[in-house]
């Protein structure tokens, strides 16, 4: 029994995901470059077996961004400020029922947002073409929710429930350490 409680506690931890993303800059002058993200998608499944109550769902995220990049001083240690316009839209669906009833409802939410995210960031110059880093970050996000809500079983004439919603989300990045190579 304390094993299965200790389960359900780390069901969300933190965890190191490597190349997280990829930005591809191109300079505009020695202090001055524009600057394109593509972030890895980010897929998740929880599909626990059908005993007595199901509870399965899906989770998929993609975000992209584009901006711009002021670097400070090119030296050893360079200091960079950079502002982005960032999109992001994810979609889950999750299926729960089962018990004593048998019902089963799904419940489906999709979310697109458009923000800006400050980012600061400071860079060490490691070798000829290879810095490393450290960046912090803190996107502020226009989210248009969809969520619809349907019944399974038992089958019903009822038409799915749908709720749009609109609000400002902020979403803080306090440390990403990161590995540029410049070619």
């Amino acid at each position: 029994m304390h094993q299965k409680s200790q389960e359900i506690l780390f069901v969300h931890l933190y965890y190191v995901v490597p190349i997280n993303n990829i930005t591809y800059k191109r300079w505009i002058n020695k202090n001055n470059a524009i600057r394109l993200t593509y972030y890895r998608p980010i897929t998740r499944s929880n599909e626990k077996p059908p005993d007595n109550w199901n509870d399965n769902s899906d989770y998929k995220e993609q975000v992209f961004r584009i901006g711009y990049e002021y670097i400070f001083d090119q030296k050893k240690f360079t200091p960079y400020l950079a502002l982005d316009m960032t999109y992001l839209t994810s979609t889950s669906s999750r299926v729960v029922g089962g018990g004593f009833t048998g019902e089963m409802n799904q419940f489906d939410n999709n979310k697109n947002g458009v923000g800006v995210t400050p980012t600061i960031g400071i860079n060490y110059h490691l070798f000829k073409n290879i810095y490393i880093g450290a960046e912090s970050n803190l996107s502020i996000m226009n989210m248009k929710n969809e969520k619809i809500s349907t019944k399974l079983f038992p089958v019903t004439n009822e038409l799915p429930a749908m709720e749009n919603t609109s609000s400002i989300e902020s979403i803080f990045n306090p440390i990403q350490v990161i590995v540029k190579i410049k070619f």
